[in-house]
């Protein structure tokens, strides 16, 4: 009966929200030999964000369109895919201003690809993991993330490729 109680006060919040911001890419190559420079790409898309009040403790899956940038050997090359993040998130007990730290895999498949060296070259297919934080003032989310791509996306033959970006986007829930 004590238990039954204690249960029906937990409720799990449910927000959906919208969210853009830009992305810092760096295709890391493995003993390639090219000369790779970093450029600025985008993301935007929605989010759910379920938390559990009380404890600050939440999962929130994302869908976003992303884009990566960058130069290879001085020319432009970019991917892009749909991504489906999915955080476990801990926020923290503030009123209006609350932090908080963010982990969880990511998963994407490419839908577009730009560039000679990268056109028949990329797997479609990509996963790894991201870990970062933010702070929510109010519907407003800042958040910051780092993601680290744990899947070779290159197609060629003893050649290794991996996608590592460092995110910037605002939310806003509804």
């Amino acid at each position: 009966m004590i238990m039954a109680c204690y249960v029906s006060q937990i409720n799990a919040q449910v927000d959906f929200g919208l969210k853009g911001g830009i992305n810092y890419a760096n295709f890391k190559f493995k003993d390639a030999g090219v000369d790779v420079s970093e450029a600025t790409g985008w993301l935007a898309g929605a989010l759910l964000q379920i938390k559990i009040p009380v404890i600050g403790v939440g999962v929130r899956p994302e869908l976003l369109y992303t884009t990566f940038r960058g130069k290879v050997d001085n020319a432009p090359h970019s991917i892009h895919y749909l991504q489906v993040p999915v955080n476990v998130f801990k926020s923290f007990g503030l009123l209006v201003i609350r932090p908080y730290v963010q982990a969880g895999p990511y998963f994407s498949y490419a839908v577009h690809v730009d560039g000679k060296a990268f056109k028949d070259h990329i797997k479609e297919f990509d996963w790894g993991i991201g870990l970062g934080g933010g702070v929510q003032v109010w519907r407003l989310q800042l958040d910051a993330r780092y993601s680290w791509g744990l899947q070779n996306v290159s197609s060629v033959k003893d050649f290794k490729m991996k996608n590592n970006v460092f995110s910037l986007s605002l939310g806003y829930l509804f």
